[in-house]
């Protein structure tokens, strides 16, 4: 999951449609285009999904602050099954932090971990969210989930194979740079850990079990540090 600062509801919203343009396209920029639950992004099956099942509620329906991006897939693994979540539109559930995700190869699971304390008033959230983003990670129960598990699969596979890439040339060549290329490269790789990136949390996820790259990114942090200091 991933930290989202919704905006306002749109003054030109009118319709009693939260399908309406206007809704899409606001939603679409609060959440950079990123299904909210697996973090995919440019899926061509979107869904305004409510985050509290509305169940023919009008209020819930056309409630703003009700209404998120989601692709296909995670809209109907979700349905009305999953209504006590850390909602990454509140800045005190720390989504970042307490919902972690691990890829490691194609035919595997990706695996969730909740690491909510377990005496926070919100772990019991975080256990649903872990549940949830794993079936939407893993679940293959028909035809339909079995190709769109696939499709997703490739687009992580994609994501991560790139950071590994750059995690390559970063060590290949880290002896040769100046002190000024190593800090615009460790910024390059900090860029696609930030909310906006697709898979950014499995992306943090690897960096979490990367040691050495990890540690050579904060000896470059510190350098960026003392130079403008």
């Amino acid at each position: 999951m991933f930290k989202v600062s919704k905006s306002a509801k749109p003054t030109d919203w009118t319709t009693r449609d939260y399908k309406d343009p206007i809704v899409v396209r606001q939603l679409k920029k609060d959440f950079h285009g990123k299904c909210y639950i697996c973090e995919q992004k440019h899926f061509p099956n979107l869904n305004v999904e409510h985050f509290v099942p509305h169940l023919n509620d009008e209020t819930l329906k056309f409630d703003w602050n009700n209404l998120y991006y989601a692709c296909s897939r995670c809209n109907s693994i979700k349905n009305q099954y999953y209504d006590n979540m850390l909602d990454c539109c509140n800045q005190d559930h720390l989504v970042e932090e307490w919902i972690r995700i691990y890829y490691r190869m194609p035919d595997e699971d990706i695996e969730v971990i909740n690491a909510c304390p377990s005496d926070h008033s919100f772990c019991e959230k975080a256990e649903t969210s872990k549940e949830l983003i794993s079936k939407c990670f893993n679940n293959a129960n028909s035809g339909i989930q079995e190709v769109t598990k696939e499709d997703l699969r490739e687009k992580v596979i994609e994501v991560h194979s790139e950071f590994l890439d750059l995690r390559r040339v970063f060590f290949k060549n880290l002896d040769n740079w100046l002190d000024e290329e190593k800090i615009i490269e460790a910024r390059k790789i900090r860029h696609r850990l930030k909310s906006h990136y697709p898979f950014s949390a499995i992306l943090r996820g690897h960096m979490e079990k990367d040691s050495k790259w990890r540690k050579a990114l904060e000896e470059i942090e510190e350098l960026e540090l003392q130079q403008s200091a």
